[in-house]
């Protein structure tokens, strides 16, 4: 049997000290541990190999035994090297993974957002970058990001809390805002998706099926003024009516309070009572189409048979249509704005980021209707 292969001596022959700009016998000691150290990480050093004794090294770099102990007791904390009982020599560790940095996803858990975070993973794994969640209630929040600090974060990615500031001025992208555009600030970022087309592009598929009598269902974006503004993917749907000749639009829209099965059952009662010719209610979001069809059945009104209805944000489980406003891609730009922002301090976010692009899925399950 052969004996073990020692490759300490390939070691001063093959890899000499790297760009230290000093001869040998000068080498600092802050020099060979950074040396052997690259050494490790490019896997100079095969994983479970003896690696070179400090006899050797000492003799590689010209400096004492001591001080090349000291720099593999170094290597040995940090995980690198494992040193085996007395006699057997040290040995080099598995590599594990190391990040970077870590990115921190403070957002209210559902279904959409847990598709944010699968885009955050993706790209935080991608850079070497370790993705944390937290998920605090409003009154943690604040607590929740004054523990995030440079020291243990490198920036930090919201959904759902609105817009948040971090005291350390660490990089906030926040996501899903409401606004058809990023806007920018120092140490902020606000991307969404398009909402807006998104919307027009559910209004024109439901026209093109042949519907005519349409009414709009909001329980996403309740509003008690009725002069406030009407919100981004309504305008969207507004503007494919309007671009189709229809008129008296703000009567089209229902909205009800957030969860309240008594508002939708008051909105369906009205919608039925003004407009009783109805074949489509379009909805702002998933989770209103599933509060509209959950109420509907207790109504005994045939779904999708004589009203139909669509979803916006593809979470649902509900055989509708919907918008899918791709929250993967919105996680992955997102860690990409933090890095971009690392990786050139002192300046803005780049202002250039356009909304994320959405598309319709399961367009099928809007009945085609005939006059």
């Amino acid at each position: 049997m052969l004996p073990e292969l020692d490759i300490s001596l390939a070691a001063c022959i093959v890899k000499p000290l790297e760009k230290s700009g000093k001869g040998i016998g000068m080498a600092s000691t802050e020099d060979i541990y950074q040396t052997l150290k690259n050494r490790l990480e490019d896997d100079f050093y095969p994983a479970e190999s003896k690696f070179p004794s400090e006899y050797v090294l000492s003799a590689e770099f010209g400096v004492s035994k001591v001080t090349v102990n000291k720099i593999v007791s170094r290597l040995v904390e940090q995980g690198y090297l494992k040193r085996g009982v007395r006699g057997s020599g040290t040995r080099v560790q598995k590599r594990l993974f190391r990040p970077n940095g870590s990115i921190a996803f403070i957002g209210k858990l559902s279904p959409y957002s847990n598709k944010i975070l699968k885009g955050v993973q993706q790209e935080c794994l991608l850079n070497g970058y370790f993705p944390l969640l937290f998920s605090p209630e409003a009154e943690e929040l604040n607590a929740c990001l004054h523990i995030l600090n440079p020291q243990n974060v490198s920036g930090i990615i919201s959904n759902g809390y609105g817009k948040i500031h971090s005291e350390w001025d660490l990089p906030v992208v926040c996501l899903d805002y409401g606004s058809p555009h990023a806007r920018f600030e120092d140490h902020i970022c606000f991307i969404d998706s398009d909402d807006y087309s998104g919307g027009r592009q559910m209004m024109n598929e439901i026209l093109h099926r042949g519907h005519r009598e349409i009414a709009i269902f909001s329980s996403e974006r309740y509003v008690f003024n009725p002069s406030a503004a009407v919100p981004v993917r309504i305008r969207g749907f507004h503007s494919a009516l309007e671009d189709a000749g229809f008129g008296h639009l703000i009567e089209r829209i229902f909205y009800g309070m957030p969860d309240s099965l008594s508002d939708v059952r008051e909105c369906i009662m009205t919608i039925r009572k003004k407009h009783p010719e109805t074949s489509l209610i379009c909805t702002d979001s998933d989770h209103s189409a599933e509060l509209l069809d959950s109420v509907m059945r207790t109504m005994d009104i045939p779904f999708p048979e004589k009203i139909a209805i669509t979803g916006f944000g593809n979470v649902s489980l509900l055989p509708i249509a919907s918008v899918d406003q791709n929250p993967e891609r919105q996680g992955r730009l997102a860690v990409q704005q933090i890095l971009n922002f690392r990786r050139n301090p002192g300046q803005s976010f780049h202002p250039t980021v356009d909304p994320v692009e959405t598309f319709l899925v399961r367009t099928d399950h809007i009945p085609t209707r005939t006059h």
